[in-house]
């Protein structure tokens, strides 16, 4: 299996290597393996947002007793978020938190890819949220267990995601048993991203790792969330760490298989392309100018990212505002305001946005998004106005 996925493996895969038939009992080890799961939680975020922005009726179901796909799916990226953070906070507590970089062109997933470690391979893809879709890519990556129709995975592969976060568990368990308070030493814990405001749609909260019970508690939040307690358990805790009685709700598997099956109404499809890349665009000027834009503020909200976690919150000095509250805020602005926007505008032509890298000037990132903002509005003049995608750039921290 290793052999048959090298070449088609991400390059995060590639530039950090783990053995996965060995268990993880060093702590190179084990960073590369959280390093990894931050990859698999970013590599869902692109594509379950593909999928809700696919859906032109985004209130189809506002009269039924359902949800609805747009805000099931909306719920699920802000739990992939926090489990993205969460990660982070792992990889933070570890003393490995300004060694990871989201903003990087061989972290940011790119579609098609492999997912990592998964047996039998799962291709990944940014489509539409088709039944197919939804069944045959979404709820086989969250699958609670292994398909009994699928031959056992090889030695250190895993049929499923939480058993790769098992093994990072039993990693934890047994360094913590061996090296006791050095596995913890190097902790920075006023970089840990623990106080921001999260949608109401999502369940849990970010949690500050400093020992092994919230390290389990972060990776519980985690593997509950997406694939449930045991098979066959219809719901899951809205706080996984402390469940309060009636306050529960499904996990991503079965919030997929809601739609899959029907239950959830989709609505009416934007004609979407699978897997677009900007050259898709290429003959039409206006598209290309607007999705440049997107990628390029996407790239800066992962950058963004990035510089919160290297961002004491008690770097406070009296009189002044609190900068990492700024970024927080900001970061959260950029993902609702600016993100979305974008999505939706290019969406109405209608076209699905890339969710490419793109190469950010190392001083002026603003002024270049802005620039950009500028050249797109030529086209699509609605971005620009009172507290429009313009208003909003401008308003961002320049980091």
């Amino acid at each position: 299996m290793a052999d048959d996925l090298k070449f088609s493996a991400p390059p995060v895969m590639r530039s950090h290597p783990v053995n996965p038939t060995e268990p993880i009992d060093t702590l190179p080890e084990l960073l590369n393996h959280l390093h990894q799961a931050a990859y698999v939680e970013m590599s869902t975020i692109p594509m379950y947002l593909y999928a809700a922005f696919s859906i032109e009726t985004r209130g189809y179901s506002q009269w039924d007793p359902g949800v609805g796909a747009s805000r099931l799916i909306r719920s699920i990226v802000v739990e992939e978020m926090l489990h993205l953070t969460l990660v982070r906070n792992l990889l933070v507590a570890l003393g490995d938190g300004a060694d990871v970089t989201f903003y990087d062109d061989k972290f940011m997933p790119k579609y098609p890819s492999t997912m990592l470690h998964r047996s039998p391979p799962l291709l990944l893809h940014l489509g539409k949220c088709t039944p197919d879709q939804v069944r045959d890519v979404f709820m086989e990556f969250e699958r609670p267990k292994p398909d009994p129709l699928d031959p056992p995975p090889p030695d250190g592969w895993y049929a499923t995601v939480g058993e790769f976060y098992r093994a990072i568990e039993d990693g934890l368990r047994r360094l913590d048993q061996t090296m006791g308070a050095k596995l913890w030493a190097g902790n920075q814990p006023d970089l840990q991203y623990v106080a921001a405001y999260w949608n109401r749609d999502g369940g849990g909260k970010p949690l500050l790792v400093h020992d092994l019970q919230s390290a389990l508690d972060a990776l519980k939040t985690i593997v509950e969330q997406g694939e449930g307690l045991e098979p066959g358990e219809p719901t899951v805790p809205v706080d996984p760490v402390h469940p309060k009685a009636g306050l529960d709700e499904l996990p991503h598997y079965t919030k997929f298989q809601r739609i899959a099956e029907g239950i959830e109404g989709i609505g009416t499809l934007h004609d979407f392309r699978t897997d677009p890349h900007a050259g898709d665009y290429a003959a039409d000027a206006g598209l290309t100018a607007l999705n440049t834009l997107f990628n390029a503020a996407y790239s800066y909200v992962m950058h963004m990212l990035d510089v919160i976690f290297r961002t004491s919150w008690k770097d406070l000095k009296p009189g002044e505002s609190n900068f990492r509250y700024h970024l927080e805020r900001s970061f959260i602005s950029a993902m609702q305001g600016i993100l979305v926007t974008l999505a939706e505008t290019m969406a109405a032509v209608p076209a699905g946005p890339t969710f490419e890298y793109y190469a950010l000037p190392e001083q002026g990132k603003q002024a270049h998004l802005i620039e950009l903002c500028d050249k797109a509005m030529t086209y699509f003049p609605q971005l620009g106005g009172d507290n429009s995608v313009r208003w909003l750039l401008a308003k961002l921290p320049d980091v």
